[in-house]
């Protein structure tokens, strides 16, 4: 949520981006032009298909007492006007999926025209069935804005003018073949090209990468040993930077010893290389068991040994017909970019797509009540969750997290608690000081209440804990904000909110609170 706060040290807080009309344009003509050629691309084929295409438009306000969110003596408040129409595209047949949003923000300010500003916004993905039961393509296309380093002032609202805030636009295409040797292997080849395209190059690189997938795995005639082999080779070519290239091979065996029990052992080689800077490479090695006594239930867990040392994983997973459980760890070498071009985890409308599972078997008719029932309530579109701090860089990431959801009749509680350390490489060393370090922990709840068939309660609070080991910044981010919302007729809904954020730092110049009121009208069409 930020501002001009002063950064310390050498560290610099890279510029909003703030695009003029121009680049608004070009944003625009982006946004439309990957969201036509995703459509194109998985409409080729004239398939049956149910289309269901919904236009809508929202109207909001907001008062704000710290627009960019700077400590007290600087602050200023405005009054904010967005004006968001929109537009949601699902298709669904027997060989053909697709679902897409657009929804651009116009955003007003009352204090400072300057600051006027369209925000694109999109998220498309899609799959189809070329060849029957033997080509496929997946692909997806995505324009967002996201903070871009821990140590400026973090928000999830455009509203705020923090100077940490860009667009990031993703595109990816993955055709690939799938054939079964009878019932005892099954083959996959894949490859995916994905474009990854920051407004923030002092950060970000814009980027190109292409990936090959090649996969061999046991069939259904196994049944007490399984077994897969696995090999991915990735080349992340960098605009004006250094390339990055990534090749893994793993072999991975499952064996049961009882009905719902099995071991497991896998062993490869990873290689990871960075422009000039020498591979990070070596063998890995890992087992452990996993345990299966109910289809609603599975744990598992490894332990191993990789180039940065000891290696851990934990799973866990269990649901009933109104709640939901989840913990899990893992240890990951990724990049920035890859990051983006992975699905969010913390949603809301995930935790619920599982709530729902009981209720809505089908996958269509579950996600559209899931679309229906955060529109009617107006919960928010996610919890908290570590933030993608921009990097050209590799880095060992090593991630924990625990959630929980409860479905009653009048009621939706969902909670979360993560922990995500961020490590340079640099060779076969693992730099905890790297400017790419860090290290995020922090818990968030979420409660709605269905007061009436109209009316609807929500509050949300969370705190997380941000460390920036190489320049030794910490920051204490509270946030709680409730509101209420009414449908005052089947298409048009209606709601009003509270926000306050607190950010407590070592760093006297990067503390700051904001307290912020926000009315909305929606309308679906």
């Amino acid at each position: 949520m930020g501002a001009m706060a002063k950064v310390p040290g050498d560290a610099q807080l890279p510029p909003q981006s703030r695009p003029d009309n121009g680049n608004t344009s070009r944003d625009l003509i982006r946004c439309l032009s990957l969201s036509a050629w995703l459509l194109a691309l998985l409409a080729s084929h004239a398939w049956p298909a149910r289309w269901d295409i919904v236009p809508s438009l929202s109207v909001g306000e907001t008062y704000t007492d710290n627009l960019s969110l700077t400590p007290d003596a600087s602050k200023r408040s405005d009054w904010v006007t967005q004006v968001t129409p929109g537009i949601s595209i699902a298709a669904t047949g027997a060989r053909l999926r697709f679902n897409a949003s657009y929804a651009p923000e116009v955003t007003y300010y009352a204090r400072g025209q300057k600051d006027d500003q369209v925000y694109q916004r999109l998220n498309a993905t899609g799959n189809a069935e070329l060849a029957k039961q033997l080509l496929f393509v997946d692909a997806g296309a995505s324009v967002d804005q996201y903070n871009v380093s821990l140590q400026g002032p973090l928000t999830t609202s455009n509203v705020n003018t923090t100077g940490n805030r860009t667009t990031v636009g993703t595109v990816f295409a993955s055709p690939y073949l799938r054939h079964n040797v009878g019932s005892d292997v099954q083959a996959e080849a894949r490859f995916t090209y994905s474009v990854v395209n920051s407004d923030d190059q002092s950060s970000l690189l814009n980027s190109v990468a292409d990936r090959i997938n090649l996969q061999l795995a046991s069939g259904p005639a196994y049944k007490l040993l399984t077994w897969g082999l696995a090999y991915r080779k990735e080349n992340i070519d960098y605009e004006s930077g250094q390339d990055t290239d990534i090749e893994v091979i793993t072999l991975n065996a499952r064996r049961l010893i009882t009905p719902t029990v099995g071991l497991l052992a896998q062993g490869g080689y990873e290689y990871y290389k960075s422009g000039v800077i020498a591979p990070t490479e070596g063998p890995s090695w890992s087992a452990g068991l996993d345990w299966a006594p109910t289809p609603r239930t599975r744990f598992a867990a490894t332990a191993g040994q990789r180039f940065f040392g000891d290696a851990y994983t934990f799973d866990f997973r269990h649901s009933t017909r109104l709640t939901t459980w989840s913990a899990g760890y893992n240890q990951n070498v990724t990049t920035t970019r890859s990051e983006f071009l992975i699905p969010a985890t913390t949603s809301t409308a995930g935790y619920l797509d599982t709530l729902f599972s009981s209720r809505f078997p089908d996958p269509v008719a579950r996600q559209k009540a899931v679309d229906e029932f955060i529109a009617r309530t107006g919960l928010p579109p996610s919890l908290s969750a570590p933030i993608n701090v921009f990097s050209t860089q590799l880095f060992l990431e090593k991630r924990w997290n625990a959630s929980a959801g409860i479905l009653g009749a009048r009621n939706v509680l969902i909670a979360n608690v993560f922990g995500l350390t961020s490590d340079g490489l640099a060779g076969d060393l693992v730099l905890p000081t790297a400017p790419n370090t860090s290290i995020q922990t922090g818990t968030s709840l979420l409660w709605n209440w269905r007061m009436t068939a109209r009316n609807a309660w929500n509050l949300a609070g969370s705190y997380s804990r941000n460390e920036s080991p190489n320049t030794g910044q910490i920051d204490n981010l509270t946030y709680v904000g409730m509101g209420l919302t009414r449908q005052f007729q089947p298409r048009l809904s209606g709601s009003l909110n509270y926000r306050r954020q607190q950010n407590d730092s070592n760093f006297s110049a990067s503390d700051y609170t904001e307290n912020a009121v926000l009315a909305t009208l929606q309308m679906r069409f």
